[in-house]
């Protein structure tokens, strides 16, 4: 298969990202090839019936299935993120936080907005890594992004 060329501004691909993040079972997200534009469907969300149909019929062609980005890999982030964590004491918060099932999104959350500065570094380096995330996933699919 030929590795296809997609150009997108910035607020295209950030848009794309955050639609990797929110993809669910309630939600399904698609990505227009030809505008670079993504389209939400769901029970919840008010859709024109046009879009729908049109998504159904060029769906492949026009249209691919956004990748969601799975609560596993954002599990591993937050690992990976607790690994370059410098103060200790913090460091061992975030590890105390990272044990035991249910809950853990919130916990680290939690633990984290004690410092402002740490907080503000998680949400950098968990961008960074769901817009790598992101062109990787597109370039399984022999996209490769081009962001303007």
């Amino acid at each position: 298969m030929e590795l296809e060329f997609i150009k997108l501004t910035s607020h295209q691909f950030e848009e794309l990202v955050f639609a990797c993040e929110q993809t669910s079972h309630e939600i399904s997200c698609f990505f227009d090839k030809q505008t670079g534009d993504v389209e939400m469907l769901g029970d919840y969300i008010e859709t024109d019936p046009e879009l729908k149909e049109r998504i159904e019929e060029e769906f492949g062609e026009r249209y691919i299935r956004v990748p969601k980005i799975e609560s596993w890999q954002s599990f591993e982030d937050m690992e990976e993120f607790t690994e370059t964590v410098q103060e200790k004491k913090m460091q061992n918060s975030l590890e105390r936080a990272l044990r035991g099932g249910k809950g853990v999104f919130r916990r680290f959350k939690d633990t984290l907005s004690g410092d402002r500065n740490l907080l503000e570094q998680w949400y950098k380096f968990k961008d960074q890594r769901n817009r790598e995330r992101v062109l990787r996933l597109f370039e399984e699919e022999f996209i490769k992004l081009i962001i303007e």
